[in-house]
C-alpha cells in the first residue's frame, strides 16, 4: 500500500518533553504523542492507544471506522471520535471516507513523513525570508 495522501494543512505542535527512561514501549509511544502535541482532554494512554491501533491496521492495509476503534478499545464512540479529531488535526492520521489510516505504515515512517514536510516548509520560509531581506537591503553574511 502506498503512503496515503494527507491534508495539505494540519496543525503541528512540537513540545520539548523529556523522554522516559522506563524502557517501556507504551511510555515511549505516550512520549511521542505528547511531544507532537496531540493529546487532548481525556486519558493520555487512550489517545496513544488509538494511534497505535490505527498504525497497526494501516500496516495491514486496512482502515478503521470510529465504531471499530471504539469496539477494539472498549471505549465510547464519542471518546474515540475525540481522539481521532486530535490525531487528524495533528496530521498523524488521515480520513478516507469513513475509515481512518495513519499517514504511513509505521510509527517511524509517520514521524519521517512529518519531518520531511516540516523541512520543506522551512526551506520555503527561508527562501521567502532571504527575498524579504534582499528587498530591505539586508545582506546576509554566512
Amino acid at each position: 500500500m502506498e503512503e496515503l495522501r494527507h491534508k495539505a494543512s494540519f496543525r503541528l505542535v512540537i513540545r520539548r518533553v523529556e523522554r522516559p527512561f522506563s524502557g517501556v514501549r507504551a511510555d515511549d509511544l505516550n512520549w511521542i504523542c505528547e511531544s507532537l502535541g496531540f493529546f487532548g482532554p481525556g486519558p493520555r494512554e487512550s489517545a496513544a492507544t488509538v494511534f497505535k491501533v490505527i498504525v497497526q491496521a494501516t500496516e495491514k492495509g486496512k482502515g478503521l471506522t470510529s465504531t471499530e476503534i471504539a469496539q477494539i478499545l472498549d471505549m465510547s464512540r464519542g471518546a474515540a471520535i475525540n481522539h481521532l479529531n486530535n490525531l487528524l488535526k495533528s496530521g498523524l492520521v488521515v480520513k478516507q471516507g469513513r475509515n481512518y489510516f495513519s499517514r504511513s505504515k509505521s510509527m517511524y515512517r509517520t514521524i519521517e513523513s512529518i519531518e520531511d514536510e516540516i523541512d520543506l516548509l522551512f526551506a520555503k520560509m527561508k527562501k521567502a525570508a532571504r527575498e524579504i531581506d534582499s528587498e530591505m537591503g539586508i545582506e546576509l553574511i554566512e
